[in-house]
């Protein structure tokens, strides 16, 4: 626990942690690793068993999957937990349904660098469009609205 909060707290405070923002293209790798889709809006979202705001968050994402396929946008969990049994209990605690990425390595994480957690990323043909960080009361209407800014939603 202490080095989750250690790698989270040297994150925050490093001059030379860079954040993924809106605009930028992501590494080739971390594409690769994640699977995306280059024709789908991505709504990538990094979580952790050891989260408190991401058991809140991850049901409502969890149930706003379905909706969100039919608006051509995939839902992709980067799940941080170093322990792969730990984080896959987690996932199965909650019931998730959206393909998750388990990132024990931490590859991606160090790669997105977010600068809380959970952290959403819209992702499309591998650049960020838009980026939210931490807690977010209602985050299905907020997704919602947000992808009715990008004109994905009427």
């Amino acid at each position: 626990m202490f080095k989750k909060w250690f790698v989270v707290f040297t994150l925050l405070l490093s001059s030379q942690a860079h954040a993924y923002q809106e605009g930028e293209m992501l590494s080739a790798s971390a594409q690769a690793q994640l699977g995306l889709d280059p024709n789908r809006v991505s709504l990538i979202d990094f979580f952790a068993e050891w989260c408190v705001s991401c058991r809140a968050e991850l049901p409502e994402v969890n149930g706003l999957a379905p909706e969100l396929s039919v608006l051509g946008v995939d839902v992709v969990g980067v799940d941080v937990d170093e322990d792969i049994a730990v984080g896959i209990a987690f996932q199965q605690s909650l019931g998730l349904n959206f393909r998750i990425v388990n990132d024990d390595k931490q590859t991606l994480v160090d790669d997105f660098q977010p600068i809380g957690m959970p952290a959403l990323y819209y992702v499309y043909q591998g650049q960020v469009l838009k980026v939210r960080y931490g807690a977010i009361n209602h985050i299905g209407d907020v997704v919602m609205s947000d992808l009715k800014a990008m004109g994905l939603r009427k």
